[in-house]
């Protein structure tokens, strides 16, 4: 923490950022911060070690560890720091979630920024550029911004920072006494898979809770083994950065981080707007707060971590911004109105429907009781279409475009599409893949798994009419084009896949 500053005098600089706009999303639009001054730091401003998986979520509403992970790291930090348990991202899809995530915004403000493998243009501002620019030394390792190309938007490097090999080699060229911003960007626990890694690394799938939404078959539960091995190993990897902190001095001093951005890849949860594709864990860590180890259930997004950086570091929040900084809640006896709800939208993730540059464009509500989704394409296939060739489990396990490729490939995919018509594997099938209305509601209080469908009950006729008008007028007030009528413009937006991931000629 800043030398010469006290603690209360911070918290309340980030409540007044923050003040009279949290219940509201899009009035969250911040105000210049008060705090540029590099005198209010007196000496020292805080290092940002930011921890990010790829596809780490938990696998329903409630916050449990349903997996029986071994993630030290993260319990370390809950047990150092604050844990929020109702953290969402902006997108469950990687581009778009990320783009999210250093630019404050939400992905329908982002024109080609909310697609996967799009792009993010260079006059969108990101938080890392603004801290570089205020005296940071900012870099990155990994997985930054992507799928996607840079030079499209203008950019000559990832949005994130500058790529570095390694945290120590970045550590090794930061100049002396200067404050850094770090974005360590893992691969895990992304697909693809070793088959049964999790099993030889001595996972026990038995131990596992299967969610309701998923078959509960040994293949299923390999798989989920192997991702759970993927997870352990991004904890293991974010433990050994911050030993790294500690070796230098610096981890008192450092705003760690530590979330995913979009939901596990399997069936129902990654690219969709259920709880299982945007809830994720979060916590942060810092020498700054008081009495650590406490969990807030206020919702909070994933686009709070650019304002919060900027804030952390006396940086100008920029007016298009929505999120706000989380710090006023890392103060055990800060005053703050509950964070009412918040939202999710998605527009293309596989370029995987008949008509090329289609998506399955949909915008999501969420409250601490509900979560409302409203599919603006009902008659698409929300998953994807199937493969006009005959496919295997083979094809379904190691190929995105075997079929349904907004799931990605693997052995849950593949035990689901290839039992398709066994009846005790139909349904799984079915929530994963069929046609979708137009509206979903569902009670998270009683319905953690999101499973039933509550927007055709007449009891539920006042909580569906008030929740779409909330998400009606966020949306406008955020120039959703969806919204606006013009929409179509997100499924005209190219596609940048990474090479091999190209969209075949016939699906």
């Amino acid at each position: 923490m800043a030398r010469g500053l006290s603690r209360r005098s911070f918290f309340a600089a980030g409540a007044a950022l923050s003040s009279g706009v949290i219940s509201v999303p899009k009035a969250m639009a911040a105000v210049s911060s008060p705090v540029h001054d590099a005198a209010f730091w007196r000496e020292k401003r805080p290092n940002i070690l930011f921890l990010l998986a790829d596809d780490w979520s938990w696998t329903g509403a409630n916050m449990h560890d349903d997996l029986m992970l071994k993630v030290p790291t993260y319990r370390r930090l809950c047990a150092e720091g604050v844990r929020f348990s109702n953290a969402f991202v902006a997108c469950p899809s990687c581009s778009a979630s990320r783009a999210s995530i250093l630019t404050g915004q939400w992905p329908w403000e982002l024109e080609d920024g909310a697609n996967l493998a799009g792009t993010l243009d260079s006059r969108f501002q990101v938080y890392p550029e603004l801290l570089e620019h205020s005296g940071y030394f900012v870099g990155m390792t990994r997985k930054g911004w992507a799928p996607g190309q840079l030079a499209p938007g203008h950019r000559t490097q990832n949005p994130a920072g500058q790529s570095y090999v390694d945290f120590a080699a970045f550590l090794k060229q930061r100049p002396d006494g200067a404050p850094f911003c770090f974005w360590f960007g893992s691969h895990d626990p992304h697909r693809p898979y070793e088959i049964d890694r999790g099993v030889k690394s001595g996972i026990d799938p038995s131990a596992m809770k299967v969610p309701p939404y998923l078959p509960d078959a040994p293949e299923v539960r390999g798989d989920m083994a192997d991702y759970a091995f993927g997870v352990e190993r991004f904890n293991r990897e974010a433990g050994e950065l911050i030993a790294q902190l500690d070796a230098i001095g610096e981890l008192e001093n450092t705003f760690i981080v530590m979330t995913g951005d979009n939901g596990w890849p399997f069936p129902r949860g990654k690219a969709s707007l259920y709880d299982s594709g945007i809830h994720v864990p979060f916590v942060v860590r810092w020498g700054g707060i008081e009495e650590p180890g406490r969990t807030v259930d206020a919702i909070i997004s994933t686009t709070d971590l650019a304002p919060t950086f900027l804030t952390l570091a006396g940086v100008a929040i920029p007016h298009d911004m929505v999120g706000v900084s989380l710090l006023p809640w890392l103060d055990k006896e800060g005053k703050l109105p509950e964070r009412d709800y918040t939202l999710a939208g998605m527009e293309r993730h596989m370029d995987v429907r008949q008509t090329i540059g289609w998506g399955y464009p949909m915008r999501a509500l969420r409250t601490k009781d509900f979560l409302y989704i409203r599919n603006f394409e009902p008659s698409r296939m929300p998953a994807g279409v199937p493969s006009v060739h005959p496919q295997t489990r083979e094809s379904f396990t190691n190929n995105v475009y075997a079929g349904y490729g907004d799931i990605d490939q693997g052995r849950a995919k593949a035990y689901i599409t290839t039992h398709q018509n066994d009846p005790a594997v139909r349904p799984f099938f079915d929530r994963a893949t069929a046609l979708r209305p137009a509206q979903e509601l569902y009670r998270i209080t009683d319905d953690p798994y999101d499973m039933k469908n509550l927007a055709f009950d007449p009891a539920f006729k006042t909580v569906l009419n008030k929740m779409d008008a909330q998400l009606t007028a966020e949306l406008k007030a955020s120039h959703d084009p969806r919204i606006e009528g013009h929409g179509a413009l997100f499924d005209h937006y190219p596609t940048y896949n990474d090479p091999g991931f190209k969209r075949p000629d016939v699906i």
